[in-house]
Order: structure tokens, then C-alpha cells, then sequence
């Protein structure tokens, strides 16, 4: 299976920019330090949140222009949202 990294790489030739001190700064959701666990679960839900809201215009953008890349972000989006789930389940 082709990965989204993969194909980035083969279709533009470029790479990703993975630098954690620019990361903040590309981020979809704010960096806020929780100051006890319940603090960090809710706030790493909200990033997930964040996160499918993201995939989710991503896929509608592509609509079916390339599949490949579309079924890429929508394994990613599944994997997203079972995170989410999992971290609302814990807050409860």
C-alpha cells in the first residue's frame, strides 16, 4: 500500500516538512500545556477534531481528481477519528 508520504515524494519530488520547531506554527490546532491529564485528553481531542475537520476538506477538495490520494486521506481520516473516539471515551 502506498503510503500519502510515498506519494508526495514521487508525484511533486519534494518533502514534507517534518521540523518540530516549525511544526507549531503549521499546526491546525494551538499548543496548550494541560495542567493535569484530564486537561491533555481534552485538549489532544480537540487537535483530533481539528485534525478530521482538516482530512475532510481535504478529501472534499479532491474530490475524485486522484484516488489514490483521496483513499490515502480517507484511511487516515478512519484512523483519526477512532482516536477521537477513544479519547471522548476517556473523558467520560
Amino acid at each position: 500500500m502506498t503510503t500519502l508520504r510515498e506519494k508526495w515524494n514521487y508525484s511533486i519530488q519534494g518533502e514534507p516538512d517534518l521540523n518540530p520547531d516549525t511544526l507549531t506554527a503549521r499546526s491546525h490546532a494551538e499548543y496548550v500545556v494541560g495542567t493535569n491529564l484530564k486537561d491533555m485528553i481534552r485538549e489532544d481531542l480537540v487537535a483530533e477534531r481539528k485534525a478530521i475537520e482538516s482530512y475532510r476538506g481535504m478529501i472534499e477538495d479532491i474530490g475524485n481528481r486522484d484516488s489514490t490520494t483521496r483513499r490515502l486521506l480517507e484511511d487516515i481520516l478512519a484512523v483519526e477519528e477512532e482516536h477521537a473516539d477513544e479519547l471522548s471515551s476517556l473523558l467520560q
